[in-house]
């Protein structure tokens, strides 16, 4: 009985418990909705808020969703507003904005969109956006300043009264650089006479090379935002995988000087600083070890002879590596920087021979013919990038030189494929970066607008991918316009098409070649 009256009293809390659960209305969502209507007016009016673009099927958005809300939550009381937009639904909202993938964060300041730089846990967007909420300079008094200039890797320290004009384009260089260096000013006077220096004045500290470099310019936002970059890495460092990021970052292009051995680096580091000096804040020069970064070497097009000397301008894709039959002193050295800022060199592109013949459905490119090829305002160019190692190039492969032979014809259309392995892409395009293979993307006529290819890898998707986005359109895509006996329209699908051929073959309109069955021959 007892047994009894216990199950009857779990059986009535789970009851009551399910009735409290189930009578609960939705708690609100402190995340906005944005859609194509609200998105524009919504993001002008923020000074500051936080945009996640996002897709319903992503695995990532879903994880991510919670620790959005939460931070959602918290940030309310800081007056920090965050929203979403759906791409699945709003996507030409996501189209506007470049978004690449999901989920991405975007912060508005003032109305204006800038790349989040923070992880995806709900402390580090409060953080973020906390950090982006207050003053992006800090006033530092006396007491504080010894341990304020140790407080990051790179502080930027400036000494002027509190309404000057040198603060003030302090607070708009500190603006772009917060999330990477801390900035801050102190107005005691007697602070500054102790480190020798006069009011306004501008320091950065760092935990490297001199510890420290007092600002010699005038304070012009450029110039400070310039000075602040060159000082922001290492004289003569050493890259790595790790370290790679924070030489681009900077901006300059990257000297880089590969060895092998200790003795030979120390013998390099005292002949090449001099030259380090005189260029800094033209070239950032760093010491690669070829024992590990070998492949590097060979991507900046240089042989395996150590030591070896190239300048790579992450920032235009091109790279100029220094004749090898040249032995790597400092005079050598400064000769071919100062040729490399004066424009006079020419960067290097790594390229397989010109094809003898290229007679094939599929242009074979090469680098050596890139732009003449790829950059042609009469034609639309259709360009794979490939590798020939990749199991998925090598299953688009049917496919691509079906399309090539069934367009071959057109005489305002080039379908091409390049080994991206052998050849380097000639250009600063951001639109034709490799990240994987196949990378695919059409070359529009007149304009050369570059379009990534982002559909299924059938032949009716690339037929309609050229029809929606190439330039040359009923004059010179006679196969997809059909010169063909009647009925055919240039916005007839790939389907139709084929339908439409067999249909005038058996209606004796055209007949097929004897050697390619992917040309056909009008009939008289």
């Amino acid at each position: 009985m007892a047994t009894t009256l216990r199950r009857i009293a779990w059986f009535m809390a789970a009851v009551l418990a399910c009735a409290a659960i189930c009578s609960t209305e939705p708690t609100e969502s402190a995340v906005h909705v944005l859609d194509s209507k609200t998105f524009k007016a919504w993001s002008t009016a923020q000074s500051l808020a936080l945009v996640e673009f996002y897709a319903p099927w992503c695995g990532y958005c879903k994880a991510m969703a919670p620790a959005f809300e939460m931070a959602a939550k918290t940030l309310q009381k800081d007056k920090i507003p965050l929203a979403k937009i759906d791409c699945a639904v709003e996507k030409g909202v996501c189209d506007d904005m470049g978004i690449p993938g999901y989920p991405t964060l975007k912060v508005i300041k003032s109305g204006s969109f800038y790349t989040y730089n923070g992880t995806r846990q709900e402390s580090s967007m409060v953080a973020y956006m906390r950090k982006h909420h207050r003053s992006a300079v800090t006033e530092v008094a006396a007491t504080e300043f010894a341990d304020f200039i140790k407080s990051e890797r790179v502080v930027v320290m400036g000494f002027f009264d509190s309404g000057s004009s040198a603060l003030r384009v302090l607070e708009e260089v500190a603006g772009d650089f917060r999330d990477e260096y801390a900035f801050g000013y102190i107005a005691n006077k007697l602070t500054a006479k102790k480190l020798g220096l006069t009011m306004p004045g501008l320091v950065v500290y760092k935990d490297f090379d001199e510890r420290w470099d007092p600002f010699e310019g005038t304070f012009v936002a450029n110039d400070v935002r310039k000075f602040i970059k060159a000082r922001s890495i290492p004289l003569l460092g050493e890259m790595s995988a790790q370290s790679f990021g924070t030489y681009a970052k900077a901006g300059f292009p990257i000297g880089t000087i590969f060895f092998k051995g200790e003795e030979w680096r120390k013998k390099l580091e005292a002949a090449l600083l001099p030259v380090a000096k005189e260029f800094r804040g033209v070239v950032s020069f760093a010491f690669v070890d070829a024992t590990f970064y070998e492949r590097h070497a060979h991507q900046l097009n240089l042989e395996d002879k150590w030591p070896a000397f190239a300048i790579q301008d992450v920032a235009a894709h091109t790279k100029y590596p220094m004749d090898q039959s040249k032995d790597l002193t400092a005079e050598e050295v400064r000769k071919f920087v100062q040729a490399f800022a004066s424009g006079s060199l020419e960067p290097s592109y790594k390229s397989d021979p010109i094809p003898k013949y290229n007679s094939d459905a599929v242009f074979e490119l090469v680098s050596k013919q890139f732009v003449q090829v790829a950059f042609d305002r009469t034609k639309d160019v259709l360009i794979e990038f490939y590798a020939p190692q990749c199991i998925y190039c090598k299953r688009l492969a049917p496919v691509y030189n079906e399309l090539g032979k069934s367009l071959r014809h057109n005489n305002g259309l080039v379908i091409a494929k390049m080994n991206a392995v052998t050849n380097d892409t000639p250009s600063n395009e951001p639109e034709l970066d490799i990240p994987g293979y196949p990378t695919i993307v059409l070359i529009r006529a007149n304009d050369n607008k570059i379009i990534k290819y982002e559909g299924d890898r059938s032949f009716e998707s690339f037929v309609e991918f050229i029809k929606a986005n190439g330039a040359r359109k009923q004059a010179d895509h006679p196969t997809l316009m059909s010169e063909l006996p009647g009925q055919l329209k240039f916005n007839s699908t790939a389907t139709e098409i084929k339908e439409r051929i067999e249909t005038l073959i058996k209606r004796d309109y055209l007949k097929r070649d004897g050697t390619d069955p992917s040309i056909y021959h009008y009939l008289s």
